[in-house]
């Protein structure tokens, strides 16, 4: 999620009580794996997005073991040697 500010090793703060929105960060777990992505719907279908080249978006289907684990709200990053 580079694009978007977050780095290995940022901390994330999460709020399990938030229903995500189309563009919220999320945290999921699609088919037993933690994944951290953008939240996407556009007619009724679920998409999530990277913000990272590197990656590609995961759609989500009637197949997909998918849950939404929480929203992120904050990102804090540790300063090196501190």
């Amino acid at each position: 999620m580079t694009g978007v500010g977050i780095f290995a090793g940022d901390l994330l703060i999460v709020d399990r009580a938030l229903d995500p929105t189309n563009g919220s960060i999320v945290i999921a777990v699609v088919n037993g794996d933690l994944t951290v992505k953008r939240f996407h719907m556009s007619h009724g279908r679920f998409a999530l997005l990277p913000e990272n080249p590197a990656y590609d978006p995961i759609e989500i289907d009637h197949d997909t073991d998918f849950a939404i684990w929480g929203v992120v709200t904050k990102a804090i990053r540790f300063l090196e040697g501190a």
